[in-house]
C-alpha cells in the first residue's frame, strides 16, 4: 500500500510555510511572510487600528482593525501557494493549522475544488514550531 502523503499548511498573521510529510517526517517546502507580498500592509500583525482605510470613518464606529483588512489579503497568497504546490500532485491530503481568524480566512480564500482535499483544520498556531517538531501537533 501506498503510504500517504500530506501537506501541510501552516500560516499566521506574519506568513505562511508549507510542508509535506510522509507518517512523521515532515519537510518543510516554502516560506513566505507577509511583508514578501506588495499588496499586504505587514504591519498588521504587530496590532494597532486602521482608522484611515478608504470607506472606513473615525468616529470609532464600524471601523474594521488593519488585521480584518490585511488578513483576507495574505490568506489569498497563501491559498495561490497552496495551489500551486497542490497541483504537482505529490500529495493525498492537505492539512491546514492557524489560529482561529487565520483558519477562517483561508477557509474563505480556498476554492471549492481544494476544499474537498483538506483533510484536517486545526485551529492553533504552530507557525513557531520548527519542522523537525512538528509531527507531534500534526495528524498523520
Amino acid at each position: 500500500m501506498k503510504p500517504v502523503v500530506t501537506l501541510y499548511c501552516i500560516a499566521d498573521e506574519a506568513g505562511f510555510r508549507l510542508l509535506k510529510g510522509q507518517g512523521a517526517h515532515i519537510e518543510e517546502l516554502l516560506a513566505a511572510s507577509a511583508e514578501a507580498f506588495d499588496d499586504v500592509n505587514h504591519e498588521f500583525s504587530k496590532g494597532g487600528r486602521n482608522r484611515a482605510g478608504a470607506g472606513h470613518t473615525s468616529f470609532g464606529h464600524d471601523t474594521k482593525s488593519a488585521a480584518e483588512i490585511e488578513r483576507p489579503r495574505l490568506a489569498k497568497h497563501v491559498v495561490r501557494a497552496l495551489e500551486a504546490e497542490w497541483s504537482k500532485g505529490a500529495a493525498d491530503r492537505i492539512v491546514l493549522a492557524a489560529g482561529p481568524k487565520m483558519l477562517g480566512a483561508l477557509r474563505d480564500a480556498m476554492p471549492g475544488a481544494l476544499k474537498g482535499h483538506v483533510t484536517a483544520e486545526l485551529p492553533k498556531d504552530l507557525s513557531d514550531v520548527p519542522a523537525h517538531a512538528l509531527s507531534e501537533h500534526l495528524p498523520h
